[in-house]
């Protein structure tokens, strides 16, 4: 990858601070397109071009204006990405007009749309080890728009359901309800609290604030990591989330690699991979989120891009695979040649939310406390912002404090001791309901 440029768009939050330096080791010439002019990854990268596209309405006067930038600098790239899930379509229209390889606009337009994925997968005839028809795994979904009616509703469609933004990430505003009031209720309660950019930046507001709702489905939670080279897979990673947080559907806790039995691991690879095709997926990095019932993987959504939190960081710690290295080989047309790999290590970690566990980054004793666990290698902490010194009522984790061992009741132990010790697990965040899964 030495000497390949990469057309990024959208510098993405303060998580993804470690991601330029580590480009430019491998020797990769990163141009990155981003509207903030003092964004942490200027002094990283480069090539630095300052260009407002926030506004998605407009991706294909974006796309032709950023290839107008490039050109009059004759810069000519070897690929084009972006990490950030609203971004994803402004960059597909890069590459099918660079003529790079990448998404599709139509696949990356639907992946941002909850409904469209759902309906999209619903039409198609995918057929899924052990589980053949599709209505096992895609949901009966409803878009629900700002003259929102809810006795327009199916006469199938049941209670308790989740409801989300439709084009959102991170999921904040997703929750339960529990009945027609409740469902109409929320709705107007989240989207008058998030509609626009300006109200929780880089979620992808700006395409919107429509939601979506389908039935709640009993389950263990999963996000399926998979790298695709010209509709193939080239490998996969699970990861497990914790028991969310009510009532905004918080995540918690996340294991890797999947408590799950083979067989069930082996079916989520399966349904991510033939999901992603089925919506035009083809080449890349993508996240697929499923839970997993007792008749099978059920769909909740998939991010037409590279995982965020905390997925990169530890898929290099437990398998020394850089999933971020990989997504620009393969925007190269370059497939990645990934060995046999496994693990003996498991990792286990619990998010931490401004609302209860700010001392961590505020407070001298607590802050001194878990440096001494991160120095001492007890503890593997990751830091998602560089602030949050305005509180969102959707409370977003600031971080995420791990352990890693061999037997997952020690490990489950461990975790246990060091949220009590760093004032994590309280009565109003119960670690081991959290973890009692894994």
């Amino acid at each position: 990858m030495e000497g390949k440029r990469i057309i990024v768009i959208g510098g993405g939050t303060y998580r993804m601070r470690n991601m330029w330096p580590d480009a430019e080791g491998y020797g990769i010439k990163v141009i990155l397109v981003e509207y903030d002019p003092n964004h942490i990854a200027r002094d990283f990268v480069h090539c630095f071009f300052e260009y407002d596209f926030s506004d998605h309405t407009m991706d294909h006067v974006h796309a032709s204006e950023i290839i107008s930038l490039l050109r009059r600098r004759e810069i000519k790239a070897d690929g084009c990405v972006s990490f950030c899930n609203d971004s994803s379509p402004l960059a597909a229209l890069i590459c099918e007009q660079l003529e790079l390889t990448g998404l599709s606009y139509k696949s990356a337009i639907i992946a941002n749309s909850k409904y469209q994925t759902q309906n999209v997968l619903k039409m198609s005839n995918i057929e899924i080890d052990d589980v053949s028809n599709t209505d096992v795994f895609c949901s009966h979904a409803v878009h629900l728009s700002r003259d929102l009616d809810c006795d327009a509703l199916p006469e199938s469609f049941k209670f308790p359901a989740i409801l989300k933004l439709d084009n959102c990430s991170g999921g904040i505003g997703a929750c339960m309800v529990t009945s027609k009031v409740e469902l109409k209720n929320k709705f107007q309660q989240i989207t008058s609290s998030l509609c626009t950019d300006s109200d929780f930046p880089r979620i992808g507001l700006s395409r919107g604030n429509s939601m979506t709702t389908f039935e709640f489905y009993n389950g263990t939670e999963h996000n399926v990591d998979v790298i695709l080279h010209g509709k193939t897979l080239v490998w996969a990673f699970i990861t497990d989330s914790g028991i969310v947080r009510q009532p905004y559907y918080i995540g918690t806790a996340k294991r890797m690699p999947s408590f799950l039995p083979e067989f069930n691991r082996n079916q989520l690879i399966d349904a991510a991979f033939k999901c992603c095709l089925g919506i035009g997926l083809t080449d890349g990095t993508f996240n697929v989120e499923f839970i997993m019932t007792a008749n099978g993987p059920k769909l909740v959504e998939i991010n037409p891009r590279m995982c965020g939190y905390i997925f990169r960081d530890w898929i290099m710690k437990l398998y020394g695979i850089d999933i971020m290295l990989y997504t620009m080989m393969i925007s190269c047309g370059i497939k990645p040649e990934i060995p046999n790999i496994s693990t003996d290590t498991i990792q286990m970690g619990v998010m931490v939310i401004p609302s209860l566990h700010g001392k961590l980054l505020t407070d001298d004793q607590y802050k001194n406390k878990l440096s001494e666990m991160i120095d001492s290698g007890q503890v593997f902490f990751l830091q998602f912002l560089d602030s949050f010194k305005h509180l969102s009522t959707y409370d977003k984790p600031f971080g995420n404090v791990s352990v890693s061992g061999s037997n997952s009741v020690e490990v489950k132990k461990s975790l246990m001791n060091v949220c009590k010790a760093l004032d994590i697990d309280k009565n109003d965040y119960q670690v081991d309901i959290f973890i009692r899964n894994f």
